[in-house]
């Protein structure tokens, strides 16, 4: 009989330890990084990555996964022994389309009781917890994570009728009420909208396919003039002092905000339709497939941040989603791919060390 229970308690310790999510317990540096608690606005996803000290999280389908690298296999949050993984009963089911770190939890919104709630949970899927109330059913939500922050406002994007016209704050790690930044009234119906260090930035759709870009200052609390583009959230990164964005058939668009002016820095990639990505070192541009059965794979070009093409490679792999991003985010030295950005996490990658070679390799991720 003893035997017989050891041997029980061995396989349940194999299964639980095939499972384990508690990875890097002996990190020592700042477990806020700004780099893991910022708005991911280069990333191919929305809110759907995350950077931890202790891994990579990435939600599709409403399941977190868990991957200790970002190339090793992408599990499903859960080391409960006994669960199929495939409904809402596994803790790794959030029902929600985004999520956030800060100091040692994952953050998201679901409803709950009729509400749209704030959760948290323990970076390994366990301990859900309803943090605070942030709107009704009926008032509906959107809103984006950063910095242990929450804005938001009560609506969804790009629906009219959003009567509530006022963004929220409000912090993730306490009981506190959320304070109103801004009325946006006076600028249109958002279409999207994220934080970006000390501001706002607000996409408003106007006429003949253009974009008005608002900036507000949460540290002066004032509007900025808008600047209109041809380009949605998708193509355009923003910082302090500039706004880049490409536009398909024109080019690369530069935009100072101290001079008010906007240049052509250079010119369209090719004929295809692209999706761009800035990033510290590099700037990404992907292909979109323009047909659903299109027999002609995505290309994938590198430019350093001076419009010089430094590389490029032929994504010859079956993608599943044709009209959503094949690129998801690039880490310190690797870039993600997916098949299907929405329904699975990412599943190759390419190595950064390789740019530039003319010999890039698209590469599996480990399962």
């Amino acid at each position: 009989m003893k035997k017989s229970l050891i041997i029980i308690l061995i396989i349940l310790l194999l299964a639980l330890s095939s499972c384990n999510f508690n990875t890097l317990d002996s990190f020592t540096g700042d477990m806020n990084d700004r780099k893991f608690t910022h708005y991911r606005q280069s990333d191919g996803c929305f809110s759907q990555f995350i950077e931890t000290y202790k891994g990579t999280y990435y939600l599709a389908n409403s399941f977190v996964y868990f991957s200790s690298d970002g190339i090793s296999e992408y599990l499903k949050l859960c080391s409960r022994p006994d669960c199929k993984h495939n409904n809402a009963d596994c803790i790794a089911y959030v029902n929600s389309n985004s999520i956030a770190y800060y100091n040692g939890y994952i953050y998201y919104v679901s409803i709950y009781q009729g509400s749209y709630w704030l959760f948290k949970m323990n970076m390994d899927g366990t301990d859900h917890i309803n943090v605070k109330e942030l709107a009704s059913i009926k008032e509906r939500f959107t809103g984006f994570f950063e910095h242990g922050y929450l804005y938001f406002y009560k609506g969804l994007i790009g629906m009219q009728g959003n009567t509530d016209k006022f963004i929220y704050k409000i912090a993730v790690y306490d009981n506190g009420d959320a304070e109103i930044i801004t009325d946006t009234s006076d600028i249109g119906e958002i279409c999207m909208f994220y934080p970006q260090n000390e501001y706002l930035y607000f996409y408003v759709y106007t006429d003949e396919m253009m974009y008005s870009i608002y900036r507000y200052s949460t540290a002066q609390f004032r509007w900025e003039d808008p600047i209109n583009i041809k380009s949605g959230p998708g193509n355009v990164f923003i910082n302090t002092d500039k706004m880049f964005w490409y536009v398909n058939g024109e080019g690369f668009y530069e935009y100072t905000y101290e001079t008010k002016r906007i240049e052509h820095v250079a010119d369209s990639i090719d004929s295809g339709l692209y999706g761009v990505s800035y990033n510290d070192e590099y700037i990404y541009a992907f292909q979109y497939f323009e047909t659903k059965y299109s027999s002609v794979s995505p290309m994938f070009y590198i430019f350093d941040r001076q419009y010089n093409l430094v590389d490029s490679v032929l994504i010859d792999i079956k993608m599943e989603d044709y009209f959503s991003s094949l690129y998801v985010t690039e880490l310190e030295d690797i870039v993600l791919i997916s098949t299907s950005i929405l329904k699975r996490p990412p599943d190759y990658y390419l190595v950064k060390s390789e740019f530039g070679s003319g010999d890039i390799t698209l590469r599996k991720n480990s399962n």
